[in-house]
């Protein structure tokens, strides 16, 4: 089975009304498998995940900051 789809998102209304559910989609030559995912579940998924967002975000910043720094050198050398 391979993963086809992963899809998260908080409900607006209902008994789950600002819950985060979702469903997780598998499928191969002889057929799909859905297993739908309950608050919990999407909890422990966004807990995996946590790290990886915060060294992406670190690495944007770094990036970004190292982008300003040469736009000032550049603008101070032409002054």
């Amino acid at each position: 089975m391979q993963l086809n789809e992963l899809k998260i998102e908080r409900k607006g209304y209902g008994k789950d009304a600002g819950k985060f559910v979702g469903k997780i989609s598998f499928d191969n030559e002889l057929g799909k498998v859905d297993i739908r995912l309950s608050a919990e579940q999407c909890q422990r998924l966004f807990e995996v995940c946590a790290d990886g967002v915060v060294e992406t975000a670190k690495q944007a910043a770094n990036e970004l900051m190292v982008s300003v720094i040469e736009h000032k050198t550049a603008i101070e050398s032409d002054i």
